[in-house]
């Protein structure tokens, strides 16, 4: 029987994760029919063998490398068979009903292309970065560099982070987080996927604005829940820092023009210097500090 979800993991070195993922799903025992395709990004350390041995139920596509988040799933999208398509992490816990939830949210509303459960913490408390409203050059300033650290409470960050709300009510959104998050596949494939020239981060802002430039709905549903282990399933950080920063990059110049995105970028940089001269001063001053006591 067809299926009318189709699940899909891309997998790098996270192996505890990903069995730990699989389980959950399997024991989550939804009524909606699906199936499960691991994209494997980890050429070094493939993981066939031991899908074929503890989960023979799951589809295994092997890709040509670390190809990254988006290029992962757009194989495994390719390989789908369901008429939604539900992409995790292999560092989440899928709950019983989540994957039920999010089909009724998607047929309850007319125009709904995308829905996204609610994401949970390891200790079962609110995370606190899903959905935002949209990513523009001053919310990106004020929300993803320096000032926010300093000002959390900055207006701009506050409407951005969405922290007036309380994720308990379901809501229509501007973007979701890349963790899980359901999708029409005829709408992901009338917008050509993922752009997989976002190896990794912002590819689901740019998914989310493209798919609402067609006038689709983006739902959070808080009923449906997903245990997120944050970070489990990344590169080493010196890594992920400069790729973040190239997707930051790219965002903003495919969707603001390359002036814009170029300023922004000048921008992020100055503010970065300026976290290092802060950093000196008061290494400075605890010293100065140091030395009269």
């Amino acid at each position: 029987m067809k299926p009318k979800v189709s699940i899909i993991i891309v997998h790098y070195r996270a192996n505890k994760e990903l069995f730990n993922c699989l389980s959950a799903i399997a024991q989550s025992h939804p009524k909606t029919t699906f199936e499960v395709i691991v994209v494997d990004n980890d050429v070094e350390d493939g993981i066939e063998a031991d899908l074929r041995k503890k989960a023979p139920w799951v589809r295994y596509i092997r890709s040509r490398g670390n190809v990254g988040f988006g290029a992962g799933n757009n194989l495994g999208a390719k390989a789908a068979k369901g008429k939604y398509l539900l992409f995790l992490n292999p560092d989440t816990i899928i709950e019983k009903e989540a994957i039920d939830r999010c089909v009724q949210t998607m047929n309850a509303r007319n125009n709904v292309g995308i829905v996204a459960p609610q994401l949970l913490m390891e200790n079962r408390q609110v995370y606190p970065f899903q959905c935002t409203d949209t990513l523009t050059p001053l919310a990106g300033l004020m929300a993803h560099s320096v000032i926010n650290r300093f000002f959390p409470k900055n207006p701009v960050a506050k409407k951005y982070w969405l922290s007036q709300w309380d994720r308990k009510s379901q809501r229509q959104v501007e973007a979701v987080h890349g963790a899980a998050f359901m999708v029409e596949k005829a709408l992901f494939e009338e917008l050509g996927g993922f752009d997989e020239r976002f190896f990794m981060y912002f590819e689901e802002s740019d998914f989310c604005l493209r798919a609402r430039n067609l006038g689709r709905k983006i739902l959070f549903e808080p009923r449906a829940k997903v245990i997120h282990l944050s970070g489990r399933s990344t590169e080493n950080k010196g890594r992920a820092l400069g790729i973040f920063r190239a997707s930051r990059t790219y965002y903003f110049k495919k969707h603001f023009g390359m002036v814009t995105g170029t300023v922004t970028q000048l921008s992020f940089w100055v503010l970065d210097r300026w976290k290092i001269v802060c950093l000196l001063v008061v290494l400075l001053f605890a010293g100065m500090l140091s030395r009269n006591t």
